[in-house]
């Protein structure tokens, strides 16, 4: 039985959006009921509720966290084309979480949400050709995923594309557009961006000494970061 978790019009809520709602505000009361929802759905083939069951298993919310039952559901889940639980199937593979490491499952699982405009997946892909894994580097691929997800708002991969564009490696060495991504993850909150930034000020790294700029960016809270992710 569910308790009230005080959201408005909760008790007009079907029970599938209601354990949905649990697992993304974090209702740690009411996790294992939001689990039962799920395992009765799943079992009546949603694949949504095989995604959130998957969700759950991976994290250890309302169930002993357990991987290989994470990827059980997820594998069913992706079965029916859910592509956040392929997006989580591709990260599970690349890093070898529960199941064996296997970067080319990791590619067949990522790029589907990938080609759909998921950020996440694009940068896991341009982390994996980026690496090699195993394989020949592709640093123009690692490029195109890194520069998609960069440009959906995601501050690892503008992170990464402001270092790639500062040195030039992989690409054509460019302190203009370095500076537009770096400060786009500094301002997304990204940690490392803003001591980056700072350094670079601080030290005429490509750009003119400017102590008060550095110390800024050095200085820089969360409060004074806008969030577009």
């Amino acid at each position: 039985m569910r308790e009230e978790s005080g959201i408005p019009f909760e008790s007009q809520m079907e029970p599938l959006e209601w354990a949905k709602f649990i697992v993304r505000t974090k209702s740690e009361k009411n996790y294992s009921s939001a689990f039962s929802i799920f395992s009765a759905s799943a079992n009546k083939g949603s694949s949504e509720a095989e995604f959130y069951l998957g969700l759950l298993y991976s994290r250890g919310q309302g169930v002993k966290r357990d991987m290989p039952a994470a990827r059980y559901w997820f594998e069913r889940a992706s079965g029916s084309g859910n592509l956040g639980a392929m997006y989580f199937l591709g990260k599970m593979y690349s890093k070898g979480y529960g199941a064996e490491k296997d970067v080319e499952k990791a590619i067949s699982y990522l790029s589907p949400p990938a080609q759909m405009g998921d950020p996440r997946a694009q940068y896991e892909l341009g982390l994996i050709y980026f690496d090699g894994n195993g394989r020949e580097k592709d640093l123009p691929s690692a490029v195109r995923q890194f520069t998609s997800a960069a440009e959906s708002g995601h501050s690892e991969a503008q992170f990464v594309m402001g270092q790639l564009y500062k040195t030039g490696y992989g690409v054509d060495r460019n302190i203009e557009k370095a500076l537009n991504w770096l400060t786009s993850a500094a301002m997304n909150g990204h940690r490392g961006s803003q001591i980056l930034l700072g350094n670079m000020y601080d030290t005429g790294d490509g750009v003119p000494v400017d102590k008060e700029e550095a110390d800024r960016w050095y200085s820089m809270k969360d409060d004074e970061v806008i969030s577009v992710l």
